[in-house]
């Protein structure tokens, strides 16, 4: 009746246990050439880098590679000159894509198990992945957009293309163009197995990255499944599945397209049709009438002859039953009410609902991805979506009634399961706690305060100081006038420099303590105001030294990262378990200042001591001196070292209650701010006031102009700044020259070869790769622009 030729035809229960059989283990498991072949193109790329991925496009796709990496230049050329049609159907799949997926991206959840007891679930995007693109019997640009879109989609900082070359030595310009309306980062002409070992364990020319998504021949596959354990993938996938529910209802001609347009990507495709209440014959008339106009009907009726089936039903129900059974990659329900058997579906890839809603169009332009689980694995993997491209964080925080509350049931688990260590440390927690805030006493509350008797006297022999003064060399290189003055201490605690302060401040000079630059004050009061043990909780990124500070005190530093738009997490910085909040704003490195009501929020819901670095106020921020006067747990440090210029004599200061200030003064002890470095400050403070404002004013013009000249440049983002500094974010562009490409280290490495130092900040948190840069003069910043101009190749 019909020349297609079917590999089983007939009703579902009159399968034999063999045709049973080969519909349903459909694995992609390949055979011992391939296996091996793949395992000796890994460890070739392993050993050999780029010069085996040279070898493999010579043997393999028959081209010389000059290079392997795509010109950026290249990839926006494929681009300018993509038909416009094509690309206006790229553009528009790539919006969908972004919007589906942009709906469907994981949310950090938290869960209040029991009183007190908080776990949350955070999504952490990956750094880098790698999509790959086939190009062997077709050039699959749609690939491109559902691998990369998604991972831009969660947040992935940098997204590198693999797809093997053609005769021109590049892969095919539609995907190249597909790259660049994709946002991918970088491109390589590389193929095959090669591709994924070379993502997998990183050559010179090609990074590593942390996951390989995309489809590909059983190559690619079989390469997978052997660096799964080097490199994140997705399911390796097989050939293209369809299975097509069909009611009385649905038309057969409909029927035989959509089966038709899956069998054409494969002869191994396997299509399986399952009609409830109608005749057989009437489908494969459908199909045969069909096939006959296709240009690859060739390939279609190997499809269908391979794995290729028609079966009958006795009912919807066993129809999606047997659906069930098969976990098809595709699921077509073409029937009267398909919205009403959707609840009953199990174990497909995706699934699509009615006569109108062709695979097809899934396959392009819809929105959901196109990267699916086949050979059955719809039973246990799912498509490829934006989880593919995070990894989960759980993170849990007890409060000190909840730690109370679980100390005894934790202690007898732990002891049930011969774990007394265990057993201890819950059990720890059923002690009395520490005195909240308004009652804690300060480690330094019963040591009295170093004081000798420092009344000026004729003939002072009480401080076992060398009376004879100076050495001459020293009083020459220290240019003064007085060496026996240097032989002698400085006042003790300072205190001519703090009525200084007091005067710049507007403050009490009671309410001051002096110290070694506000490095000697901030470690002195982590001594002072938190025992060892005790929790430190800052937002991250914050003052590198902070978390060393900390450790070298004993105490356990607790980073808080920043929520969207830069959002602190008051809880986290201010739970009962918190002995020390943390604040830096103008924040160090960024610049970025915290909102008054934040600061506010924290002091009042602090249960311990709350300090505030102000190391930077002087260029932008407002202050919180007034909030340590006005409550009793807050300490305010600052320096002279930015604005005042005297970095190099380390002086620096804190304002908060008497209390706090003689328990850092003690913890810090007497003599910490020597002479010169005393009198100099003094000097400052109280004769070039209008000096240091004349240059703070000059800082603030030329940071918001040199901000403005960086953005320009290709890669770089300025962040804004109220400090005295501006932090360059790298971009992510395309090409090995752009900045993130270099990464903050090479970059800087590079400047600095040019005569230009700045600090860089690898993987910061919150920001990716940085480098900050100091505000001076503007033939400085001038000179600063020129270098990073020519690095990045603009001159």
């Amino acid at each position: 009746m019909s020349g297609i030729a079917l590999r089983i035809c007939g009703a579902i229960d009159d399968l034999a246990p063999a045709e049973l059989d080969l519909l349903l283990r459909r694995e992609t498991s390949v055979d011992d050439t391939v296996r091996e072949r793949t395992a000796a193109i890994i460890a070739d790329v392993r050993a050999r880098g780029d010069e085996a991925l040279r070898d493999l496009a010579r043997g393999l796709d028959g081209v010389m590679l000059t290079q392997i990496e795509v010109p950026a230049t290249v990839v926006c050329e494929a681009l300018g000159a993509l038909d416009p049609a094509i690309r206006g159907a790229l553009e528009r799949a790539a919006r969908n894509i972004a919007a589906a997926h942009r709906a469907f991206a994981p949310q950090c959840v938290e869960v209040e198990t029991e009183p007190g007891v908080l776990i949350g679930h955070r999504p952490d995007p990956l750094a880098r992945v790698g999509v790959y693109a086939p190009g062997g019997r077709a050039a699959y640009a749609s690939s491109v957009l559902m691998g990369a879109i998604p991972a831009r989609v969660a947040g992935v900082r940098e997204v590198v293309l693999c797809s093997p070359p053609g005769p021109s030595a590049l892969p095919s310009p539609v995907v190249l163009a597909a790259a660049a309306i994709a946002g991918v980062d970088r491109v390589f002409a590389v193929g095959g197995a090669g591709a994924i070992a070379a993502m997998a364990f990183g050559t010179t020319s090609v990074p590593p990255v942390d996951r390989v998504v995309g489809p590909g021949n059983a190559y690619v596959a079989e390469a997978k499944t052997q660096l799964a354990s080097v490199v994140g993938t997705d399911a390796p996938a097989g050939p293209s599945e369809l299975l097509v529910v069909a009611d009385a209802a649905a038309s057969p001609d409909i029927v035989a397209r959509e089966m038709i347009a899956q069998a054409e990507h494969d002869p191994r495709a396997c299509i399986v049709g399952v009609v409830v209440g109608r005749p057989l014959h009437v489908f494969l008339r459908a199909l045969e009438d069909v096939v006959a106009t296709q240009m690859r009907s060739e390939i279609i009726a190997r499809a269908l002859a391979t794995r290729g089936a028609l079966l009958e039903a006795g009912s919807v129900e066993q129809a999606l039953a047997f659906a069930a059974r098969y976990a098809p990659e595709h699921l077509s329900l073409l029937v009267a009410e398909p919205t009403l058997l959707l609840p009953m579906v199990r174990n497909a890839g995706t699934v699509f609902l009615g006569e109108t809603s062709s695979v097809a169009f899934g396959d392009y332009l819809t929105g959901a991805n196109h990267v699916l689980p086949t050979g059955g694995r719809a039973r246990t993997h799912s498509g490829l979506t934006t989880d593919d491209f995070v990894r989960w964080t759980t993170y849990q925080r007890v409060t000190l009634d909840a730690a109370r509350a679980l100390a005894a049931d934790t202690s007898a688990l732990a002891l049930a399961e011969g774990l007394p260590a265990h057993a201890m440390a819950a059990g720890a927690w059923r002690r009395e706690p520490r005195a909240a805030r308004s009652s804690r006493r300060l480690r330094f509350d019963a040591i009295p305060h170093y004081a000798p008797d420092r009344t000026p006297c004729a003939l002072d022999l009480s401080d076992n100081t060398n009376l004879w003064g100076v050495p001459p060399a020293a009083a020459h290189a220290l240019g003064t006038a007085e060496p026996r003055a240097l032989s002698r201490y400085p006042s003790v605690y300072a205190e001519e420099l703090k009525r200084a302060l007091a005067e710049y401040t507007g403050v009490p000079p009671e309410y001051i303590v002096t110290g070694c630059g506000s490095d000697d004050v901030l470690d002195s009061a982590l001594r002072a105001l938190a025992q060892p043990g005790d929790c430190i909780a800052f937002p991250d990124p914050t003052f590198a030294m902070l978390p060393l500070f900390a450790a070298a005190n004993g105490l356990t530093p607790h980073a808080v990262s920043l929520g969207a738009g830069a959002a602190v997490d008051v809880d986290a910085l201010t739970h009962s378990g918190v002995a020390i909040t943390y604040l830096c704003s103008p924040n160090n490195p960024t610049g970025a200042t915290l909102p008054r009501e934040v600061v506010e929020s924290v002091i009042a819901r602090a249960h311990g001591v709350v300090i505030v670095d102000e190391a930077y106020i002087e260029f932008g921020g407002e202050s919180a001196i007034d909030l340590a006067q006005a409550y009793e747990h807050v300490l305010v440090t600052r320096t002279l070292s930015k604005a005042f210029g005297l970095a190099g004599l380390r002086v620096g200061y804190a304002v908060g209650s008497p209390t706090l200030v003689a328990a850092v003064e003690k913890a810090r002890g007497p003599y910490k701010v020597s002479l010169p470095a005393e009198r100099a400050a003094i000097a400052a403070l109280r004769h070039d006031a209008s000096w240091v404002r004349e240059h703070v004013d000059a800082v603030r013009v030329n940071r918001v102009r040199f901000a403005e000249a960086a953005s320009a440049l290709p890669g770089i983002q300025a962040l804004p700044s109220a400090a005295n500094f501006v932090l360059l974010r790298l971009e992510p562009t395309m090409g090995s020259a752009a900045p993130a490409a270099l990464g903050a280290c090479e970059l800087t490495r590079r400047l600095r070869a040019r005569g230009v130092a700045v600090r860089p900040f690898p993987a910061l948190p919150g920001v990716g790769e940085a480098v900050r840069v100091t505000i001076g003069p503007w033939e400085m910043m001038d000179a600063c622009l020129a270098a990073l101009c020519a690095e990045l190749q603009c001159a």
